[in-house]
């Protein structure tokens, strides 16, 4: 399964859960809906703040709503 399904999967599964649609997501969180869209649909990501305002809006953590962001490497040298 690609990045982008896993997070359209989680993103759709947390609106679901909280019956709440992209338009009234984006009225909620001061964000343009096609904003929202592209967020979903992994063609944008969140700024940091906003990334913060989704997880706490979900009542979850960035890493569970955006595993496809969450997964980095790191090498120290």
């Amino acid at each position: 399964m690609s990045d982008v399904s896993i997070r359209r999967q989680q993103f759709q599964k947390y609106r679901q859960q909280f019956q709440v649609s992209q338009r009234r997501l984006s009225i909620d969180l001061d964000v343009s809906e096609s904003h929202i869209r592209n967020i979903e649909s992994g063609r944008g990501n969140p700024d940091a703040k906003l990334l913060f305002k989704l997880a706490k809006y979900f009542e979850t953590t960035a890493e569970d709503l955006f595993p496809d962001l969450a997964e980095v490497e790191i090498n120290r040298s």
